[in-house]
């Protein structure tokens, strides 16, 4: 039997796909760490630089006490900002500590320079084939796989289940009865 749907366009396909795995999320906190210089500017830069964004939290280092009371100030106007750029409410609220900032000029900054390799179960790997599947490209599929092989093992560093939106829900609970 034929399907009288036209195919669908591949951004339109990943973009689906991306959002019901909450990477979508992901790739706009990843966007709004790079372009943290771009929005605050060179001097503010020089002496701030983000850490990380959870759950809508950024938390942000500074080099002083001075330009934590500065940044504190500026806290609404720069949230506002990032949240305009990505067209929706990312960042609800930054956290500003004093710490050490790496002052690098156009250098790539180095996180971590041990390569950890995470096996993925048969589970998860089956998973993955079935999602790049229903693409039906193959080179498409191909990539697909990769990426979400990368992303379930991206999230098992985390201590995470990568099962998509649904699943951070649930590791929160198992997080609160362990405590």
């Amino acid at each position: 039997m034929m399907d009288n749907n036209p195919p669908s366009r591949v951004g339109d396909v990943l973009k689906s796909l991306f959002y019901q795995l909450g990477i979508d999320t992901k790739i706009k906190q990843v966007n709004i760490l790079k372009s943290w210089s771009q929005a605050v500017g060179k001097t503010i830069s020089k002496h701030s630089q983000p850490v990380t964004i959870r759950k809508g939290n950024l938390f942000v280092k500074v080099d002083s006490s001075a330009w934590l009371t500065q940044l504190y100030h500026f806290k609404e106007k720069i949230i506002s900002e990032f949240n305009k750029n990505q067209e929706e409410e990312i960042i609800k609220d930054i956290h500003f500590s004093v710490g050490s900032v790496s002052h690098s000029s156009g250098r790539k900054r180095k996180v971590n320079s041990r390569k950890v390799t995470v096996k993925l179960e048969k589970k998860e790997l089956d998973w993955v084939e079935e999602t790049a599947k229903r693409i039906g490209d193959k080179k498409l599929e191909e990539l697909l796989k990769r990426i979400l092989k990368k992303y379930k093992q991206f999230k098992k560093t985390k201590g995470e289940k990568a099962n998509g939106k649904n699943s951070n829900s649930s590791c929160k609970r198992s997080r609160k009865n362990t405590h």
